[in-house]
C-alpha cells in the first residue's frame, strides 16, 4: 500500500518489447590444428606395431615425492662435496679495493640460498642468526678444514656484501661459473647411474628413464614489468620513474600467450619411481629477441643441441632426448647423426610429402611422409586423397661416421606383402640443394620421426618431458609473486644456478638414502 502524493518505492516498468542490445560481432571459432591439418585429406588409423598398441596398458604413475623441510634442504645443500668443488672456480679476493669480507665459498652458498629463502635479503637476514650460520660454519669445517673455517667471522654476509661480490665478482665470472657446475652435474648424473647403457637388452624405442634427457625453455619475469623508464600520470601529470630490465623482453609461450621476461633453457635426467631423483645438467641464457638486438646468445635450438652435444661427450650411454616443438628438424638432424633418438612433438600445418615410389614386379605403391609417418597414398572413389600409417615392424640402428636410423615398414599389397627400410634420419640427398627452388631437396627429420608422436612410445616420450616443466615450476615458485629477484640474463642465470646446486644437493642426499636402503 502507498501514500497518496507519493510514487511508490519500486516503481515498475511499463510493460512492452524489451530493448534489445546491439548484437557484437565474434569471430570465427577457430578449428583444432589437427582437423586444419586433415581438412584436405583422411588419414587412417594408426597400426599396431613397434611403438605399442592402442591396447597396451600405460605405465604406473610414479610415487609421489615426500615433502622437505626448509633446514633440511639446507643442510642438504652444505654436505654436497661438490659445491666446495665449484667454489674454486671463483675468483679469488683481490689484494686492492674494497675486501671480500668472506671466502669465495659462502658467497656460492649465498647465492644457492636465494632459491630457498627467496631473496638475497632474506638470505642476509637468515645467516646473520647463529642458527643458520652455525650449520654453514661446521660444513666448512667438514669440507675446507680448520684452517678456512677459523677465518670466518662470527655472522654471514650481509646484503651490502653480497651485492658488491656479486656484481664486481661473480657476474665478470658467470661462464667460469657455468661451465664448472655443469662439468661436475654431469659427473654427478653418472654417479647416480644415469645415462649408462642399461644392464639388460632394451629397445630403442622404449629407452629406460634415465637414458633420456628432458629440456625446455621458460621465461622468467624479473622484479618490475616495466617496460620504459618513466611514465605520465593521466591524470595527475606526475611523472613516475621505473627500474626496467635491460635485457628482458616480451616472449610468445604455449603457442598464443605473451610473456615477459628473460628466457633460459634447461636440460636434466631423473631416474625411474624415484622421487626427488632429478638432475639439473645444464642452463643457458637464450636470445629472444633479433640477432641484431642480442648477437652474443644462441637462439633456444641452436643452444640446446650444443648443450646435448657437450654432454654427449661425457656419456656415451645416453640414448634419447625429449623437447617442445621449438626444436625443428635442422636441430634433430646433427643430434640424431651422433646416435640420439630425438622426440618432439609435430608441428601443425605440415603437409604431406611425396617420398618415393616403391616397385617391385607388377607392383607399384606412391610412398608419402604424413602426420609424421610413411604413407600409403590412395585416392578415393569420391576424389578424396587418403593416406594408409603403414606398421613399422622395427626401428633399426645402424653406426658409423654418421649414425643412421631406418623405419622397417611393411607394405601391404594383393600380390604379396613388401617389405622396406626407410631412412628417417638426414641423407645426403635431402642435403642437396635443388636449382630450382633453391632449397634443400627434402627435409626429412622435419617431417619424418624416428618414433611418430602419436603412438604409445611417443606419448611416453613425451611424457618424460614434463620434468622440465616441472623444474620450471619450482623455479618460479622459489620466489615472492614468481618474480627472480635479479635484473638481467646475465643475474638470472646465476640465480638459476644457484637452484640447480640446490636441487641437485637435494638429489644428491635423497638418492643416496634410497641406494642406502
Amino acid at each position: 500500500m502507498t501514500t497518496p502524493g507519493k510514487p511508490p518505492r519500486n516503481p515498475r516498468p511499463p510493460r512492452g518489447p524489451k530493448p534489445t542490445a546491439p548484437k557484437r560481432k565474434t569471430r570465427a571459432a577457430k578449428t583444432p590444428s589437427t582437423a586444419g591439418r586433415r581438412a584436405k585429406y583422411e588419414f587412417g588409423a594408426i597400426p599396431d606395431d613397434t611403438f605399442g598398441s592402442a591396447t597396451d596398458i600405460p605405465p604406473p604413475r610414479s610415487p609421489e615425492a615426500p615433502p622437505l623441510a626448509q633446514d633440511q634442504r639446507f643442510e642438504y645443500l652444505l654436505d654436497n662435496p661438490d659445491l666446495y668443488k665449484a667454489a674454486a672456480a671463483l675468483p679469488p679476493p683481490s689484494d686492492t679495493g674494497r675486501p671480500a669480507h668472506h671466502p669465495p665459498v659462502i658467497y656460492l652458498i649465498f647465492l644457492c640460498s636465494i632459491s630457498l629463502f627467496g631473496s638475497a635479503r632474506a638470505t642476509a637476514c637468515h645467516l646473520q642468526r647463529r642458527l643458520w650460520w652455525d650449520m654453514v660454519r661446521r660444513s666448512v669445517h667438514t669440507h675446507m678444514g680448520d684452517a678456512v673455517a677459523d677465518t670466518l667471522k662470527p655472522t654471514g654476509p650481509s646484503r651490502s656484501n653480497w651485492n658488491h661480490y656479486f656484481h664486481k665478482i661473480l657476474k665478470p665470472a658467470y661462464e667460469d661459473i657455468r661451465d664448472t657446475s655443469r662439468d661436475l652435474w654431469i659427473q654427478q648424473a653418472l654417479d647416480h647411474g644415469m645415462m649408462e647403457a642399461a644392464g639388460k637388452r632394451n629397445s630403442r624405442v622404449n629407452p629406460e628413464r634415465h637414458q633420456v634427457l628432458h629440456g625446455d625453455a621458460t621465461v622468467a619475469s624479473p622484479p618490475s614489468s616495466q617496460t620504459e623508464h618513466e611514465s605520465v600520470d593521466e591524470r595527475t601529470g606526475e611523472i613516475r620513474r621505473h627500474r626496467v630490465d635491460e635485457d628482458a623482453g616480451i616472449t610468445v609461450e604455449g603457442g598464443d600467450k605473451l610473456v615477459y621476461g628473460n628466457k633460459f633453457l634447461s636440460v636434466g635426467v631423473r631416474l625411474a619411481d624415484t622421487p626427488h631423483s632429478r638432475v639439473i645438467m645444464a642452463l643457458e641464457s637464450i636470445r629472444h629477441r633479433s640477432v641484431k638486438d642480442d648477437p652474443d646468445r644462441d637462439a633456444e635450438g641452436t643452444a640446446f643441441v650444443k648443450m646435448v652435444t657437450h654432454i654427449l661427450t661425457r656419456a656415451p650411454g645416453l640414448r634419447a632426448a625429449t623437447y617442445d616443438t621449438a626444436l625443428r628438424g635442422v636441430h634433430r638432424a646433427p643430434l640424431i647423426a651422433e646416435g640420439l633418438l630425438v622426440f618432439t612433438p609435430q608441428h601443425s600445418g605440415l603437409p604431406p610429402q611425396s617420398l618415393q615410389r616403391y616397385e617391385k614386379g607388377p607392383c607399384t605403391h606412391d610412398l608419402y611422409v604424413a602426420e609424421a609417418r610413411v604413407c600409403l597414398r590412395r585416392i578415393t572413389v569420391d576424389g578424396q586423397t587418403h593416406y594408409t600409417p603403414l606398421p613399422v615392424e622395427e626401428l633399426e640402428y645402424r653406426e658409423g661416421k654418421r649414425t643412421r636410423y631406418y623405419h622397417r615398414v611393411t607394405i601391404p599389397c594383393a600380390v604379396s606383402t613388401h617389405t622396406v627400410r626407410i631412412r628417417v634420419d638426414e641423407t645426403e640427398e635431402d642435403r642437396q640443394i635443388d636449382p630450382s627452388t633453391g632449397r634443400r631437396r627434402f627435409n626429412r627429420t622435419e617431417h619424418l620421426r624416428q618414433i611418430p608422436p602419436d603412438t604409445p612410445a611417443g606419448r611416453r616420450l613425451k611424457g618424460f618431458r614434463q620434468d622440465s616443466e616441472s623444474t620450471h615450476s619450482r623455479f618460479d615458485q622459489c620466489y615472492p609473486h614468481k618474480r627472480v629477484p635479479v635484473y638481467g640474463a646475465t643475474a638470472g642465470l646465476l640465480v638459476y644456478i644457484g637452484f640447480a646446486w640446490l636441487n641437485n644437493s637435494v638429489t644428491r642426499a635423497r638418492t643416496g638414502l634410497i641406494t642406502a636402503s
